[in-house]
């Protein structure tokens, strides 16, 4: 696990009570947890994120608040609390929960691998460079900005002992990637925006010439589908998102009044159900006056899929121009004999490094959105609409590779959805990045549980002379 992976804040609202005792006017410490005595500059930090926190909350409550207004804020309350004590509370459960960290971590007598311990010096050298003058003039030490950067990382190792796949809780790579696919949806769209160059919304005329478009592009994916199922699919819906490039661009051309001989030349991709026939007619691209290549054909077997030109299925065929073959046994393979220079090297270079994972180029993957997870649904966010999205949502496995036209009043829509578990691989998306992701995904709110259990066992003393001096109003960053 990379050193600079994010460590999410793994904090919670702990409900816990609090034994307030007066430290006399030492405020180097700010509490006494068990036997673990928590540094001022340690507090002041949570202090400063808890201000902030409290700052985001009371924005998203009323719009026009005015932050910078401390005589305003000071009168707001929070949760049922006065601000001062809700920032103070929030501190003191952050503090807790380094606390937690600290002696569980010692406890189940944890490492941080060699990796981090090599390079987490250099990374807290480097942090702290940028907020060095901010955190002094707080009263937060280095030392204080060391300890909780760390805490970061032990809190990680401690959700690994638990469950990192073959961990104390016995989670299993197979679990992680049921979790992965029923919470992700594999798909491709095409928009096709009903707006001019100008941004304003076309006319009825407008309107109905690009939906006729659609439904052009939608028998042709309905055809492929018939013809090879979702794979043929995919192909198709490239070859339509390109032609449909070509289509805008030439319109944006003659929207700026460019000659019409000046218009961009270009002959959009034959449909993949042509290509597939048996007559194995050779499609050519003609490219520019100026490009050193006339035509361009690229050879592809029937299972193929290329980006960035098309052309005759015929593995055998001899052709007299720049020529790509693609089987099963080779990678494609420019013909020896043929010396290429300026942009046709180019081309032949870009075909060369060609593979398999350019068929992916168009297609996204999306999150499935869990309403239960938000306090606010006008936070949610759906790609690429919510009318796209439900419909997405709603396609069964049976239908995978079947192209939908989903209608909106600015823009009409090409969808598909493909079964994502085709793609679970560690060549694809199944990165040590994404199990960790998923794997705290799914079973954060179970170590949440863990560290408030671990929580509520602990003794909490405050210094009530920190707690006086250290006003959150006067210890943040402005």
């Amino acid at each position: 696990m990379s050193v600079f992976k994010k460590i999410p804040a793994i904090l919670t609202a702990i409900s816990l009570v609090a034994v307030c005792t007066s430290c006399g006017s030492n405020t180097t410490t700010a509490m006494t947890i068990d036997d673990y005595v928590v540094p001022a500059g340690v507090y002041l930090y949570y202090l400063n994120s808890s201000y902030s926190n409290a700052i985001s909350q009371l924005q998203e409550e009323d719009e026009t608040l005015d932050t910078e207004d401390t005589k305003i804020i000071k009168t707001l309350s929070l949760e049922d609390k006065d601000i001062r004590t809700w920032i103070e509370d929030k501190a003191t459960e952050l503090c807790i929960d380094f606390v937690t960290t600290e002696k569980k971590f010692d406890e189940l007598g944890l490492e941080l691998d060699e990796e981090i311990q090599q390079n987490l010096p250099d990374m807290q050298e480097y942090y702290w460079s940028y907020y060095a003058d901010t955190f002094t003039e707080l009263g937060i030490s280095q030392e204080s900005f060391n300890k909780v950067m760390t805490s970061s990382y032990k809190s990680q190792a401690i959700f690994d002992y638990y469950y990192a796949i073959d961990g104390q809780e016995g989670v299993t790579e197979e679990e992680l990637q049921d979790y992965y696919a029923e919470n992700n949806m594999r798909v491709q769209y095409i928009k096709f925006d009903l707006h001019d160059n100008e941004g304003n919304l076309l006319d009825a005329d407008g309107k109905a010439k690009i939906l006729e478009l659609a439904k052009e592009y939608q028998t042709r994916a309905e055809d492929a589908y018939q013809d090879g199922g979702a794979e043929a699919v995919m192909t198709e819906m490239d070859y339509i998102q390109e032609d449909y490039n070509y289509y805008m661009t030439s319109v944006s051309e003659q929207e700026a009044g460019i000659d019409e001989e000046e218009l961009t030349t270009t002959t959009p991709r034959t449909s993949i159900t042509e290509t597939t026939t048996t007559t194995q007619e050779t499609t050519t691209i003609a490219v520019d006056e100026e490009s050193a290549l006339e035509t361009t054909t690229v050879a592809v077997d029937e299972e193929s899929v290329l980006e960035t030109t098309t052309v005759a299925e015929n593995e055998e065929s001899a052709l007299e121009t720049t020529t790509v073959a693609e089987n099963e046994e080779s990678a494609l393979e420019t013909p020896t004999e043929t010396t290429t220079t300026g942009e046709e090297a180019d081309l032949t270079d870009l075909l060369s490094d060609y593979d398999d994972t350019v068929s992916y180029l168009n297609e996204s993957i999306i999150s499935i959105i869990h309403k239960e997870d938000y306090d606010n649904e006008e936070d949610i966010y759906y790609t690429p609409s919510e009318t796209v999205y439900h419909k997405l949502l709603e396609i069964s496995d049976s239908d995978y590779g079947k192209v939908y036209l989903v209608e909106e009043d600015e823009a009409y829509y090409l969808v598909t959805r493909y079964d994502i578990r085709e793609r679970i691989t560690e060549d694809d998306l199944w990165t040590e990045s994404t199990i960790d992701s998923v794997d705290f995904s799914k079973y954060s709110d179970a170590f949440e549980d863990k560290m408030e259990e671990w929580s509520t066992t602990l003794n909490v003393e405050k210094n009530l002379a920190s707690f006086k001096r250290y006003d959150p109003f006067a210890y943040h960053v402005s």
